[in-house]
């Protein structure tokens, strides 16, 4: 059974390309366009890692984080917080809400393939 990842991000490009990103990385994936439809399918089927952005016009990535983290119903991903923000500040917040890991956009594959094995996703 395949790894599933769930990408939530407002942009349909930015979504297709972490897509197929990480389906050529062996997991099987699927898309939510803001935070409320994420939570919707989280509780469906959950998944072993989100890719979130962290501008999104509904809720902010942070946001949305805390609120993955603080549902005991839910199965715990691991989290990576996808942003063009580059402030310290901001990376803590990101961290402090419950992200696993923060990744710069757009995507370097190499960081990305080294945060996946840090998880443990890839060899």
């Amino acid at each position: 059974m395949l790894p599933e990842c769930l990408v939530l991000d407002d942009s349909r490009i930015v979504r297709r390309i972490a897509h197929s990103l990480m389906e050529a990385r062996g997991f099987s994936v699927r898309e939510a366009a803001d935070g409320r439809d994420a939570m919707e399918q989280l509780h469906v089927q959950p998944a072993d890692i989100l890719l979130v952005d962290w501008n999104m016009p509904d809720i902010d990535g942070p946001d949305f984080i805390r609120a993955v983290r603080a549902h005991e119903s839910l199965p715990q991903p691991k989290i990576l917080l996808f942003s063009t923000e580059t402030r310290l500040a901001a990376i803590r917040r990101a961290m402090r809400a419950g992200a696993d890991s923060y990744l710069l956009k757009p995507f370097d594959r190499e960081k990305l393939d080294h945060r996946l094995r840090r998880f443990g996703f890839a060899g």
